[in-house]
């Protein structure tokens, strides 16, 4: 398969889910786990073991419903998606899925409708919307809003409140990075698109704040300028064509001090450890934007840290690659996490068995082009041409609904 040139529509489509399946392959294994559990199983996990979990084929069913629908999408689409193609294809228990996905099925199967069927369930809130968000980036390039808005329609059917806005934040991020935007102008068009109130904002906000004092403290971080606002720009080019990941096998390396010391205020900032379950929409997306600042927007930096985080590692993982591989394109995933990708097995859902993530990224790139607004329909200069000069809308606020630990997936 030949593989499109860097820095267009297509390659960033295609880094963007590719990086997707290999944060949640990589974070799989440590998922539930602590920091210093991971530690002292891997030193610093680096290499994909097994395949990916409900992340990845749920990102491949949400990218299948905008390859059919487009802008027109609603939540009465998603809603008749589901009973079409995965409710008669469980026979028996949903393996893999998270509380929401579980609640979801059952009030579809109930005669329930959107929003109530995001509602009834009581655990809206989780990160089953975030975690397959980035298909809707990847069709809306340059434009947070749009994204935002479009994922709001699929979370309706499955989450409410900060599980709707969690996934806003994700579709945002990625539809700027799909414009070749930097990482701080990443997170925030991120932030642009929910609530400045909302618990998903001040959690983004924490863990970055963190990460900047982190790194005004690094004695090596001293000669630059300290930054006012924690989301202040870098002024600095970003490369149209970055360079190809050098392939390196790091597992066993101990994290150093600094990096420890970064994990623990991440956690200490927006963690809510006296909950059971780690699966929280705020706290998945916060950590995966700073694994994301703290790599610097390169893949394997990003997702490598993401994924020691712990907690929901795998869904940390899948957010970080997916801004990460974004911004990337294809050539910045390592070529042997790429390598280890195949088709999903549809564990979980069964009707996206047998489909590749690259197949998919195809498939909504052309979808995109087809569905482009007639203004800008045939602009050559556009996301498929590789210009990345487009600026992200600034989003409104959400209109929808409200403002040991382990996940609920497997059990």
């Amino acid at each position: 398969m030949t593989r499109p040139e860097a820095g267009t529509h297509r390659d960033r489509a295609r880094g963007c889910l590719l990086g997707l399946a290999a944060g949640d392959a990589l974070g799989a294994p440590a998922e539930n786990l602590t920091p210093a559990e991971i530690r002292r199983r891997w030193g610093r996990l680096t290499e994909i073991e097994r395949g990916g979990t409900d992340d990845t084929e749920y990102a491949i069913f949400a990218a299948s419903q905008l390859v059919r629908h487009g802008h027109a999408l609603t939540s009465a689409d998603v809603a008749a998606a589901y009973r079409a193609e995965v409710l008669p294809r469980i026979t028996g228990p949903m393996r893999g899925a998270g509380f929401s996905e579980l609640g979801t099925v059952e009030a579809l199967r109930r005669g329930l409708e959107p929003p109530m069927t995001g509602l009834v369930h009581q655990h809206g809130w989780s990160d089953g919307l975030a975690m397959r968000a980035a298909p809707y980036g990847i069709f809306c390039p340059g434009d947070p809003a749009e994204a935002a808005r479009l994922v709001e329609q699929d979370g309706r059917v499955s989450q409410s409140g900060e599980g709707v806005l969690g996934g806003r934040a994700v579709a945002g991020a990625v539809a700027a990075a799909m414009a070749g935007l930097p990482p701080r102008e990443v997170v925030a068009a991120a932030l642009s698109v929910v609530p400045e109130d909302s618990w998903t904002a001040r959690a983004v906000t924490r863990a970055v704040a963190v990460l900047d004092r982190i790194r005004q403290d690094r004695p090596a971080m001293q000669d630059r300028p300290a930054m006012q606002d924690p989301l202040a720009v870098q002024d600095r080019p970003v490369a149209e064509d970055p360079p190809a990941v050098q392939e390196r096998a790091e597992e066993g390396r101990e994290p150093d001090g600094e990096e420890a010391a970064l994990v623990e205020a991440l956690h200490e900032a927006v963690v809510v450890s006296h909950y059971p379950w780690t699966d929280v929409a705020p706290e998945a997306v916060a950590l995966a934007l700073a694994a994301y600042l703290a790599g610097d927007g390169d893949v394997e930096a990003s997702v490598t840290f993401a994924v020691s985080l712990g907690r929901d590692a795998d869904t940390i993982g899948a957010i970080a690659g997916a801004v990460a591989g974004a911004g990337r394109g294809e050539g910045g995933v390592p070529g042997r996490w790429a390598a280890r990708i195949g088709p999903v097995a549809g564990t979980c859902l069964p009707v996206v068995a047998g489909r590749h993530v690259l197949t998919v990224a195809d498939e909504l790139t052309d979808a995109a082009a087809r569905h482009r607004p007639a203004a800008v329909a045939g602009d050559e200069t556009g996301a498929e041409a590789g210009d990345d000069r487009a600026d992200p809308r600034a989003g409104a606020p959400a209109d929808g609904p409200g403002g040991g630990s382990r996940t609920a997936k497997g059990q």
